[in-house]
């Protein structure tokens, strides 16, 4: 079952990642569980193994971030049109900033700013994102941001009065059944001893990323930020995702978001601009996808930028998981990994209605 799929990652080892991770279901069956390859190759290989922790890098803003937002949403604690304002005496140059316009990307702050480089103390960050200049007017269009994500965090840890890693171990990791997922592994006394997928050595300090969050911004705010930081054992993403096919059913049959809530996470809140993006969540729109080219639609899911991914099918509630270090083989060499996550994509949908007996595509 799924054999073409997996023949596509296995022919990836040794060149576009050292190892992968991968799952495909539909709700909260599982058709494919596999793991291959090495979980670290420099400076000495050690083999994968089921319990491998994988840094989840952005797709920790849908896995932690988005959840712990949709869950406050869903209680009252805050709304989609609250402006930033509400909660930050200073809103620098995004006055005009409301809790949507973070979630779908269309807040106008950058992309990207480099704080580990340009500030002396992690308390300066909202102040910097703040006050930069935007890359366009609030609502204009999309610009995926990491710097809306934390920013975003910051609301949220302002609301609740508690960080963001207790906050989402609360709402997110715990209700789900997530129970080895988590920020800064190497200090969470739990997870010591859990082996670790070994992502990228840093240029700026010489050292493996093995067991700290890879994203710079990320590691300067102390491991635990809006846009990264998560990491995360594939069974504990098969829950994950599991609750996102069955849209905010848990495996144990809880409510964890109700129908409302998750339907209105992944409609589609930008159209006509030029990404499609729901709450959080990345859409399967007109434009070209990381989830290839045959989910329906309104596929919804992320990727994050260590090699990890994972994607639900908006028609038939297909879904499919690949967790990899691609960047231990350096942040440059991604585009034979880009062109296997989208072929993956594509042939687990092939695969599936061919299981389904629909003929294939």
């Amino acid at each position: 079952m799924f054999e073409k799929s997996m023949q596509l990652i296995q022919n990836g080892i040794g060149t576009a990642f050292p190892c992968a991770a991968v799952a495909v279901g539909a709700g909260h069956k599982v058709f494919l569980k596999k793991f291959i390859g090495f979980r670290q190759i420099e400076p000495y290989t050690l083999d994968i193994t089921e319990d491998t922790l994988f840094d989840l890098a952005s797709l920790s803003k849908l896995v932690a971030t988005t959840m712990v937002a949709l869950k406050f949403i869903e209680s009252g604690k805050l709304k989609l049109n609250d402006n930033i304002g509400y909660l930050f005496d200073n809103t620098g140059s995004f006055g005009d900033c409301e809790i949507r316009h973070l979630l779908t990307h269309t807040s106008g702050m950058p992309s990207w700013l480099p704080l580990f480089r340009t500030l002396h103390s992690e308390d300066d960050a909202l102040r910097a994102i703040l006050n930069a200049d935007g890359c366009y007017r609030t609502g204009e269009d999309v610009c995926y941001s990491c710097m809306g994500y934390i920013v975003l965090q910051r609301l949220l840890e302002t609301v609740a009065c508690e960080p963001l890693d207790k906050l989402a171990r609360k709402y997110v990791f715990t209700p789900l059944g997530m129970c080895n997922t988590c920020y800064n592994p190497t200090v969470t006394t739990r997870n010591k001893g859990i082996p670790l997928a070994a992502t990228e050595r840093y240029p700026h300090t010489g050292e493996w990323a093995t067991g700290h969050v890879h994203d710079e911004n990320a590691y300067f705010l102390g491991g635990v930020a809006g846009n990264a930081g998560v990491f995360s054992t594939l069974d504990d993403m098969i829950s994950f995702a599991g609750m996102c096919s069955e849209k905010g059913v848990a495996k144990n049959g809880d409510i964890y978001l109700s129908k409302d809530i998750f339907d209105l996470a992944i409609k589609n809140h930008t159209p006509g601009k030029n990404e499609s993006r729901g709450l959080g969540f990345q859409l399967k729109g007109e434009q070209n996808s990381p989830m290839g080219k045959l989910m329906s639609t309104g596929s919804y899911g992320h990727t994050g930028f260590t090699g990890t991914s994972l994607y639900t099918d908006y028609e038939t509630g297909l879904w499919g998981i690949l967790l990899t270090n691609a960047v231990h083989y350096g942040r440059e060499n991604r585009s034979e990994y880009f062109n296997i996550r989208r072929k993956f994509y594509d042939t687990i949908v092939t695969e599936y209605k061919e299981l389904r007996g629909d003929g294939g595509v």
